[in-house]
């Protein structure tokens, strides 16, 4: 067959190398470290109990407290962030103060909106977006804002 040849050498490898992947979140692709994991492992529980308390209690419609927990996981997650990178010392990593400044406050937003209508899916799924927003906002990169 015309343009199939047989290598000189039967050991030669062909290497094929995967294009780069463009990152969609600046810090997300990179790996955690352990210390911001273990921060989601012992907020995440500590947040569950206080979003559920001030939503109403768990006495709401199981869908809404499931809302719940994943505004705290999200929350959690956000809050995690801030905690510094080995190597960098015990400075926080808080990147650009005002876009900082946004992301932890949506942690305290989303609590307020779950607060104002106990039992409601609807602003549950606010709050949800509300925290989803704020750890947006940490892990594309704050330290590169244009403010």
């Amino acid at each position: 067959m015309p343009g199939t040849e047989a290598s000189a050498d039967p050991e030669a490898r062909v290497v094929v190398e995967r294009p780069a992947r463009r990152r969609r979140l600046g810090a997300a692709g990179a790996r955690w470290p352990v210390r911001r994991r273990v921060a989601v492992a012992v907020l995440f529980p500590a947040l569950m109990a206080v979003l559920v308390a001030v939503a109403g209690g768990a006495t709401s419609p199981p869908g809404r407290v499931a809302l719940v927990g994943r505004v705290a996981l999200v929350c959690a997650t956000t809050l995690a962030t801030y905690l510094p990178r080995p190597g960098t010392g015990l400075r926080l990593d808080v990147g650009c103060t005002p876009c900082a400044a946004v992301a932890a406050i949506s942690v305290l937003i989303a609590a307020g909106v779950l607060s104002t209508t106990p039992h409601d899916v609807p602003s549950a799924i606010v709050a949800l977006g509300v925290a989803a927003f704020g750890l947006r906002q940490r892990l594309t990169d704050p330290s590169t804002c244009a403010v």
